[in-house]
């Protein structure tokens, strides 16, 4: 026998709905931010990621350790 469903819907209201709703909204722009800040921060090094190093220590060294 094949079982009859009814679906019933109901619309509740909670006192801190609002509240709720706000932070969630705050969590999503900081998460957005911080996506953003992070893809910006990933572009500055990928920015010099083919560059060439240079020495900036004499490769010759002396005997005394201040030259």
């Amino acid at each position: 026998m094949k079982r009859q469903w009814k679906i019933q819907r109901e619309v509740k209201e909670y006192p801190d709905g609002q509240n709720r709703w706000d932070r969630a909204y705050q969590l999503v722009l900081e998460m957005a931010r911080f996506v953003e800040e992070t893809q910006a921060q990933m572009k500055a090094e990928v920015c010099y990621a083919s560059s060439n190093l240079c020495e900036s220590i004499d490769s010759t060294s002396s005997a005394s350790p201040n030259h």
